[in-house]
């Protein structure tokens, strides 16, 4: 199954386009909300923006598993998307009005949105798809978000020529109308969503504590915590990269665009091999491979010598996050509906805390020595890649006799109707 056979059904065009246009948007938030923060309140708001974006992913994420769960459902998700056009598009007034205070808690707003519609749209994908699909539908829509990497940046620079940089918000509100609609126009026909006589222990199988769901599945567990752990020591080449290419190689910002092209195109063509490839590889074995092989090439800035050795380190790095992720993605997409809610929150919660404690304690090592810095950032991530393979094969043992016991009651791997997508 290849991305242009899926492209090819209705249903997944209409998703998939409406994603694109999503994830261009985000980017373009980005950068008029990075700037805006800038000329209105200096540096420090800047970074304030960040955090208090990333905070409900993680409050919500850790505590408010049955909000997520009530609002998987796509009609749900298009009033939250309907919601946002008005926000977005007015935060530039906003800032005028309100000030710094409140426009972070304006801030704090959309990011409990997109904590919302991130892990409860990514439960509802594999649902369109037989499950053999899983993987090409999980590769198909990370796609997007590889592709905004190169087009965001130069789609940003295009529609400046002709706007102010504040009009890039209504650029993104609109892009919220069309996600909206989409997620409206899939949701025709489903089985509207009841309330009605749902008991505590309804509750707790239809939204499962992360506890739970990893009890039973502990080599997900382990390939979790993996991700956890390489994202935040990624975060060494965010800041790393740049004063690496002006402090120790004397270059200026054209090569710091000419590294982050190198890694788009890798990300786009991993993509590729990841999401068209049946598989990599046995799980867990061939995801706790890319992480060392990411650990190696993290570790390996530390010996570039010039600028074309950095750009094959990053091209080379850019390739193997896809093929990492897709794995990843659609082993938790293969679960049943409900634990693959839980597992998609829990994992951006993860990349969250991950991406806040790396930008928290990382800078200032990185700033006194970089060279150090992704020595160690890589060796850990080695190390953890290492731990994780060697754990989850005792684990795998276990995850395997839970998976036969819920086989044998009939709870585990029945194929999901239309009704079970929208039940609450």
């Amino acid at each position: 199954m290849d991305y242009l056979s899926l492209l090819r059904r209705r249903r997944i065009l209409v998703l998939w386009s409406a994603e694109a246009f999503s994830v261009f948007g985000d980017r373009l938030f980005t950068l008029a909300l990075t700037w805006l923060a800038w000329q209105r309140s200096g540096a420090v708001a800047m970074g304030l923006v960040v955090v208090v974006e990333s905070v409900p992913h993680i409050v919500l994420g850790s505590f408010g598993r049955k909000v997520i769960a009530r609002c998987a459902v796509l009609r749900r998700l298009a009033v939250v998307e309907f919601v946002q056009i008005a926000v977005v598009a007015s935060l530039p007034w906003l800032w005028d009005r309100l000030g710094l205070v409140g426009i972070l808690a304006v801030i704090a707003l959309l990011g409990t949105a997109d904590a919302v519609t991130g892990p409860a749209l990514g439960s509802l994908i594999p649902d369109l798809v037989e499950p053999g699909e899983v993987r090409a539908v999980t590769g198909l829509m990370q796609l997007t978000g590889r592709m905004a990497w190169i087009l965001g940046p130069a789609g940003a620079a295009g529609l400046l020529l002709v706007m102010p940089v504040h009009a890039l918000f209504w650029v993104d509100a609109a892009t919220f109308a069309v996600s909206g609609a989409a997620f409206a126009y899939l949701d025709r026909g489903q089985p509207a969503p009841s309330a009605s006589g749902t008991t505590v222990l309804d509750a707790d199988r239809e939204a499962p504590t992360a506890r739970a769901v990893l009890g039973r599945r502990p080599v997900l567990g382990w390939v979790l915590g993996l991700e956890t752990v390489g994202e935040a020591c990624a975060v060494v080449a965010s800041i790393g990269i740049p004063i690496w290419l002006t402090a120790r190689l004397e270059a200026g910002p054209g090569a710091y665009g000419l590294v982050l092209s190198a890694m788009g195109v890798g990300s786009v063509v991993g993509n590729l091999m990841a999401g068209n490839a049946k598989s990599v590889g046995v799980f867990p074995g061939s995801y706790c491979a890319v992480w060392l092989a990411r650990g190696a090439l993290l570790g390996g800035y530390a010996f570039t010598s010039g600028l074309n050795s950095v750009i094959a380190v990053t091209a080379l790095l850019g390739l193997l996050t896809p093929l990492g992720s897709v794995t990843l993605g659609s082993e938790i997409g293969r679960l049943p509906g409900p634990e693959r809610l839980r597992l998609f929150t829990v994992e951006l919660t993860a990349l969250h805390v991950a991406g806040m404690g790396g930008m928290l304690v990382l800078p200032a090592l990185v700033e006194r020595a970089p060279r150090a810095a992704f020595g160690w950032a890589g060796a850990v991530t080695v190390l953890a890649a290492a731990v994780t393979w060697t754990a989850s094969g005792s684990a795998r043992g276990e995850d395997e006799r839970a998976m036969s016991g819920a086989v044998a009651g009939g709870d585990v791997d029945a194929p999901l109707d239309d009704e079970a997508v929208t039940r609450e």
